[in-house]
């Protein structure tokens, strides 16, 4: 397999217990459909406040518009066009996505940025709850009211947030 940003043959490597492809040129890495989700679900490494600080100080990517992230990016596994995606929807943390196969290209230093965002939304999700339950409580309370449609009730919601979550780390359409 070659690398589509820089033709290098990528190399397989183990990141976490899942065997991706990684460029030893660019620092970029290829994973099929389902690995990305593995890797940050499984939480096997955890980064810590520092090292946490120096990944987003490292890999700050500036947002931008995906509509102006066309790469035009060739699978390297089944050749079709790439498609950008704005990682968790508005992080800035642009992939690239197959549409045919759903593997995933990610350049230099993305996976761990992806990691860090993952572990704080994880962290922090507790305290959002505690903060924030009151409201989406009421919020759940006045669309039930107003369309009729029963709506996830707490404790529930964390199992909903949970939903979430993990349809945006699959990055499920």
């Amino acid at each position: 397999m070659r690398c589509p940003r820089c033709d290098t043959t990528l190399s397989t490597i183990d990141y976490e217990g899942v065997a991706i492809e990684t460029c030893s040129s660019c620092g970029g890495e290829w994973l099929d459909d389902t690995e990305l989700g593995h890797i940050v679900r499984i939480r096997e490494e955890t980064f810590s406040a520092e090292e946490r600080r120096v990944l987003e100080g490292a890999t700050r990517i500036p947002g931008i518009p995906v509509v102006d992230a066309e790469r035009g990016i060739v699978c390297p596994t089944c050749s079709a066009t790439t498609v950008p995606v704005n990682y968790g929807g508005d992080t800035g943390v642009i992939i690239d996505r197959c549409p045919e196969c759903r593997g995933i290209w990610l350049d230099g230093g993305e996976l761990e940025k992806i990691q860090v965002l993952t572990e704080r939304w994880k962290d922090e999700l507790p305290e959002d709850l505690r903060k924030y339950g009151a409201r989406l409580e009421k919020v759940a309370t006045e669309l039930e009211g107003r369309n009729k449609v029963a709506v996830s009730r707490l404790p529930l919601i964390g199992g909903f947030v949970n939903a979430m979550v993990n349809g945006i780390l699959d990055l499920q359409p």
